[in-house]
């Protein structure tokens, strides 16, 4: 559970499970993703790469690592009881 406005990183050097995970986040309408210059602007991510044991073996292997970092929106039926979640 995240409260409003809270942030949720994913890293991972596996691409079948960073493409779940994005999928997964989009999908789900409480939680945007975060892009261009907020995400250069946050201290957070930089330290994401590094950070484990695990992230620095696979920098030393030269492996990838895939980054998605989403923030948990305010649930429009709060604000609006009109709304629905509905696909387009």
């Amino acid at each position: 559970i995240s409260r409003v406005e809270g942030v949720v990183y994913t890293i991972t050097d596996v691409r079948d499970l960073h493409e779940w995970m994005v999928s997964h986040f989009d999908q789900f309408p409480l939680f945007e993703r975060i892009s261009g210059s907020e995400l250069d602007n946050d201290p957070v991510v930089a330290k994401l790469y590094e950070s484990t044991e695990e992230g620095q073996k696979v920098s030393r292997n030269k492996g990838d690592k895939h980054l998605a970092v989403y923030r948990r929106v305010e649930d429009p039926r709060l604000t609006d009881p009109t709304f629905s979640y509905q696909a387009s």
